[in-house]
């Protein structure tokens, strides 16, 4: 019998590649068919992608930019996304163009430059952007008409906020914020960052197959054939895939530490382990905050870009179903209890809610 050919898709064509390789060849005065360009350029590639590897500024500076259209992706608030600084930019007085540009859900548009910052004290966090910098930044702004943000992520709390700068601004041009001034400030709300809270435990619980040997080791460990995997809210069994995936998402990236594994006993022996994630110190009104969207997905993110304190990716995939439910949340129905707090700029706040929240509630 004779097998129809398999039809591939075509590779990608080089662009990036070949305007590198051009600009190469223009500043050292080559034809694109000189012989020796090739190798040429690939020995000057090599040297300064070894000193960019080694540049640990770079690498996290890079790392926050992709984090953080990662993050907007996955917030999934907005009509369009793009690169903003990329290709040639021809003007008379000096411009910088943004990292990104963004249309928000209502139509607004913003330029958004990504800072990574980090200050060794975590309780002295703060941030400076020079009069030349900022001046520059804001040029291009005013050219395309359109907005200026910052979204600054402060490492050393895993904490985004998306500021504008205009409030921020010294006498001589510059500009400084501390990390309490820009989370007051925080316009990330817009872009579907919300605050996700619930009650406390969050239990996720591996039953022992029963058809397959279990028991409990001398050094106290279990030993057992994993049969399933539940995952509980309470006492309270998520059988709903929407209500158990968002479950697993914060069990497994929210900011309550997990107890276990926890041996369940049954008459005839080990019947499984269970994990227990709960708040360090509930409160008392029953339920209690496990993370920022955001601050979830930038944990997962981490996951799949940092080992340790080293860079190992720049890029980590968007995962736009996370919190897309949430714009359609059965609050009546739902197993999973659940409150959603929307942050408003302390500028932009009524009178009696300053520095306030909303909530949305189950």
């Amino acid at each position: 019998m004779t097998r129809p050919p398999k039809h591939s898709n075509p590779p990608e064509k080089a662009f990036d590649l070949l305007a590198l390789a051009a600009a190469f060849a223009q500043r050292h005065g080559l034809d694109l068919n000189d012989p020796g360009l090739v190798e040429r350029f690939l020995a000057d590639a090599a040297g300064r992608l070894k000193a960019a590897l080694a540049d640990p500024t770079l690498l996290n500076g890079a790392r926050t930019e992709r984090m953080f259209e990662a993050t907007v992706l996955t917030l999934g608030r907005f009509r369009l996304f793009k690169t903003e600084d990329v290709g040639r930019v021809h003007a008379a007085t000096p411009l910088r163009a943004a990292d990104y540009r963004v249309v928000l859900d209502d139509g607004d548009q913003w330029l958004v430059e990504v800072k990574n910052v980090r200050c060794e004290n975590p309780q002295k966090q703060r941030t400076t952007m020079s009069a030349a910098y900022v001046a520059s930044l804001q040029a291009y702004a005013d050219a395309v008409g359109a907005p200026l943000r910052l979204a600054l992520y402060w490492s050393r709390w895993n904490l985004w906020t998306v500021i504008a700068p205009d409030r921020f601004r010294r006498p001589d041009g510059g500009l400084r914020v501390t990390m309490m001034e820009a989370v007051m400030a925080n316009e990330f709300g817009r872009l579907g960052d919300v605050s996700i809270w619930t009650k406390p435990p969050l239990r996720l619980v591996l039953d022992a197959a029963t058809d397959k040997p279990r028991k409990l080791s001398a050094e106290g460990l279990a030993e057992f054939i994993i049969g399933s995997a539940r995952v509980f809210s309470g006492d309270i069994e998520l059988t709903d895939p929407r209500d158990r995936r968002l479950a697993e998402i914060l069990f497994l990236y929210g900011e309550w530490p997990a107890e276990g594994p926890l041996a369940i006993m049954g008459d005839d022996g080990i019947a499984g382990v269970e994990f227990v994630a709960a708040p360090e110190e509930p409160s008392d009104q029953g339920f209690d905050g496990i993370g920022w969207a955001s601050r979830i997905f930038t944990r997962y993110f981490a996951t799949r870009t940092v080992d340790g304190d080293q860079v190992i990716q720049l890029n980590g995939a968007p995962v736009p179903e996370w919190f897309a439910p949430l714009a359609a949340w059965d609050f009546k129905r739902s197993q999973l209890p659940l409150w959603l707090l929307h942050q408003q700029p302390s500028s932009a706040a009524p009178p009696d809610e300053e520095h306030g929240q909303r909530g949305v509630g189950s």
